[in-house]
């Protein structure tokens, strides 16, 4: 729903759109909101940049939306106050996910390439649970922080937080990776599958968080993406397969919306690398 973030992540796949000038008017967000809820959509998470940009305009946009929809936040956490997170809540927004991509808080304001950025994160975790707010984790697991002890210490981290599930994300070569060899070896992904299976099904994790790992699901089931159950549009209103298979299949705004959509699903996504597992 916006351009504009104050920060300078390593994966950001809107890197080339960041921080120019606006396209979408509240209005136009209205509307794209309406033609979803529409065709029955279940969810819609509300991005960006950093989407607490526009506050304001996100808050009228709960309020106007029809309630059998779930929203959610997907924010860095930057600038999510206690009074932000309870006047979210009333609005009608379902969850927030916090981007926190390492235990480390060092480590985490250098890969957001801003400092406090850790911090902006933990407490806007701890003002969405008092909002009761459902709250995750995301993490992009990038080849450097694929350990097993950066796993396992991250997991510890979020059961101390408080949250509810953790998403992994694998990294993709888009936006600001493009061009890069980021994707991870087929040892790391089975450490990440190991590792999700683990926290998801053993006793002595039970109280733990759950971990959400769609990438474990999509190299097994096929990409989920591409109209067939979610889509991705950017800060224009186009509509793509997903954040990053960028391939413009018509405007949420345009005359050809649903035809735009027809074509997303007889395209479908690109092919996901396929990876031995053991299981």
């Amino acid at each position: 729903i916006t351009k504009k973030c104050p920060l300078q992540c390593q994966h950001c796949f809107e890197w080339k759109a960041l921080n120019h000038k606006e396209t979408l008017t509240l209005d136009n967000l209205k509307e794209i909101v309406k033609r979803f809820q529409n065709m029955g959509v279940a969810q819609i998470e509300l991005s960006g940049g950093e989407p607490l940009n526009r506050f304001d305009d996100m808050l009228q946009l709960l309020q106007t939306a029809r309630k059998n929809t779930d929203f959610w936040l997907l924010t860095s956490g930057y600038g999510l106050t206690a009074g932000k997170a309870n006047r979210l809540k009333q609005a009608g927004l379902t969850g927030v996910s916090v981007s926190l991509d390492h235990w480390n808080p060092q480590w985490h304001d250098q890969f957001r390439g801003t400092e406090g950025s850790f911090n902006h994160a933990k407490e806007a975790v701890q003002h969405a649970l008092k909002a009761n707010l459902v709250v995750a984790l995301s993490v992009c697991v990038t080849k450097e922080f694929c350990t097993r002890q950066n796993l396992y210490q991250y997991a510890e981290l979020a059961k101390d937080w408080g949250v509810h599930f953790i998403r992994l994300l694998e990294p993709r070569a888009a936006g600001r990776y493009e061009g890069k060899p980021v994707h991870l070896s087929p040892q790391q992904i089975q450490l990440l599958e190991d590792f999700a299976q683990d926290i998801d099904t053993s006793p002595q994790y039970l109280n733990y968080p759950l971990i959400d790992y769609y990438g474990a699901n999509q190299r097994r089931a096929g990409c989920s993406g591409a109209g067939n159950r979610y889509l991705y549009i950017d800060t224009d209103g186009n509509m793509h397969a997903c954040p990053f298979c960028q391939n413009s299949s018509g405007n949420a705004l345009g005359n050809n919306f649903t035809a735009g959509i027809a074509n997303l699903k007889q395209q479908g996504c690109h092919v996901y690398e396929t990876v031995n597992i053991d299981r």
